[in-house]
């Protein structure tokens, strides 16, 4: 039998003894009135008051006739100090059936011990749930890293920095809500279920409905589509923050499931949400970290603004050497983009080879946040082109820091005709192959912009990475509270 099991055993007759005893080990009710940080933060306040504390035993040491616990609740830390003669010896003879990890209320006094220690002297100890299991050492913490993501519950416990950071999200996640009604939007929860997974360029999930005896699929976007047939039932500003789905691979930068933010914005132009996105961005990045500056991935990264603007094309220029301008002849940007270094697969087509160019030898030479604008035209159907503007673009942003797009935002179209086109051109890519990824036709939003769509701009961040970068995290993983795992078994 192994070590853990011994223990867990052990503890069973625990329980056991408590309910032999009269004593229920996991009571339904707390009686706390105080918590670890009120006391330790106002001693003045609380000195020589009495208190019921209530949290986790992390530490257990009994030294003949006392014993110091330390208490661990949401708030922090505190040391409860116990003594025989104030307990008494029936109970001193209980507290074996204590063990590190068990809930209890602690009543008692507050005062600080000969080293100067802030405790409470308890008078009175009640188990509130027994723990059976034994908790990883405190001083060793949980050190791999499928562990700690498979029982994310003990990474939280015994890692205190993975906890920070999923509190900093919930931080995040509420500011950015709060931002977004202050301004005029209102939140409208979108499908999850859909029979064309549109708006973005996406594997989606497939799933089946037995009531319609039907395929469906998972989103793949938080209602981008939905969103803006909204504006046209007369919503001007609307936003959700919901959890999308793809079915894509995993890695530092890429979840199969992961948290969005898109609003759109009745009236408003592509110029009109760069400066949103900076008041937005600033605003979002003093709130969490407490200021425009701060460390990441070894660096300092200074969100300071305004932020950085260049032309998409441009940076191919820079970076490459290579003008998007001078090619119609997608073989012969292959053949240059292979000289520079792209891996490319053969048969990809001419958005996806774009776009793994860019991903490649451009987005990843890009460290300090930036707007990236005017993507060509053939990269995305749901934009409207740049008016007035040399080559064929569409009215497109993305913010990038360090390789990473952080929100994707259009100016959206809205010309019925047009969409239809662009629908059926995406459509004829797919049949000839080369664009498995590329986007989905969804004609009964083409008939809703019949009826017509007012002009606007519209915008997708991914909360994931915000939180990446906002914690200085070295993968998604590490800021999704339970991220999706492989079973064991």
């Amino acid at each position: 039998m192994s070590m853990i099991e011994n223990i867990r055993k052990s503890r069973i007759e625990k329980v056991k003894e408590f309910e032999k005893r009269g004593i229920n080990p996991y009571p339904s009710k707390s009686k706390r009135d105080t918590t670890a940080n009120e006391i330790v933060s106002d001693y003045k306040g609380f000195e020589d008051k009495e208190v019921t504390v209530s949290g986790r035993i992390m530490l257990f040491r009994e030294l003949g006739k006392i014993a110091f616990l330390k208490l661990k609740d949401n708030s922090g830390e505190i040391q409860l100090y116990l003594k025989k003669e104030t307990l008494g010896e029936e109970f001193w003879k209980d507290l074996k059936l204590f063990d590190v990890g068990d809930f209890v209320d602690a009543k008692g006094t507050v005062c600080k011990t000969k080293t100067g220690e802030i405790s409470v002297e308890v008078k009175a100890l009640d188990i509130l749930a027994k723990s059976i299991r034994p908790l990883p050492e405190k001083w060793i913490g949980l050190q791999d890293e499928d562990k700690r993501f498979r029982q994310r519950y003990l990474d939280f416990l015994v890692n205190p920095d993975a906890k920070e950071k999923i509190e900093k999200r919930a931080k995040l996640t509420k500011f950015l809500r709060e931002f977004l009604w202050s301004k005029g939007f209102i939140e409208i929860e979108n499908p999850s279920l859909e029979v064309n997974p549109a708006g973005a360029q996406a594997q989606p999930f497939k799933t089946h409905i037995n009531a319609y005896d039907m395929d469906l699929y998972l989103r793949i976007c938080a209602g981008e589509l939905w969103q803006k047939m909204s504006t046209i039932g007369g919503f001007e500003k609307v936003f959700e923050i919901a959890r999308v789905y793809r079915n894509e691979g995993v890695d530092a930068d890429h979840n199969p499931e992961f948290t969005m933010l898109e609003f759109y914005w009745a009236y408003a132009t592509l110029e009109d949400n760069i400066k949103f996105h900076e008041e937005l961005f600033s605003n979002m990045v003093k709130e969490v970290v407490g200021d425009y500056k701060f460390e990441y991935q070894g660096k300092i990264l200074d969100m300071t603004p305004p932020y950085k603007v260049v032309r998409y094309n441009d940076l191919f220029i820079e970076k490459l050497g290579i003008d998007l301008e001078k090619y119609d002849d997608l073989d012969e940007l292959k053949k240059v983009a292979k000289e520079k270094g792209v891996e490319l697969e053969d048969d990809l087509g001419w958005s996806t080879t774009i776009d793994q160019i860019f991903k490649q030898k451009v987005r990843s030479t890009l460290f300090e946040p930036v707007f990236v604008t005017d993507y060509p035209y053939i990269l995305t159907p749901l934009a409207k082109r740049v008016e007035n503007g040399k080559g064929d673009y569409v009215q497109m942003f993305q913010f990038i820091i360090d390789s990473m797009e952080m929100c994707r935002t259009y100016g959206e179209l809205n010309n019925p005709l047009e969409q239809r086109e662009r629908f059926e051109e995406q459509q004829e890519s797919k049949k000839e192959g080369g664009d498995e990824e590329n986007w989905t036709a969804d004609y009964e939003f083409v008939e809703a912009m019949e009826y017509g769509m007012p002009p606007q701009s519209g915008s997708g961040l991914g909360i994931d990475r915000w939180v990446k970068v906002l914690t200085n995290a070295q993968s998604l993983r590490e800021c999704i509270a339970y991220p999706i795992m492989k079973p064991e078994k």
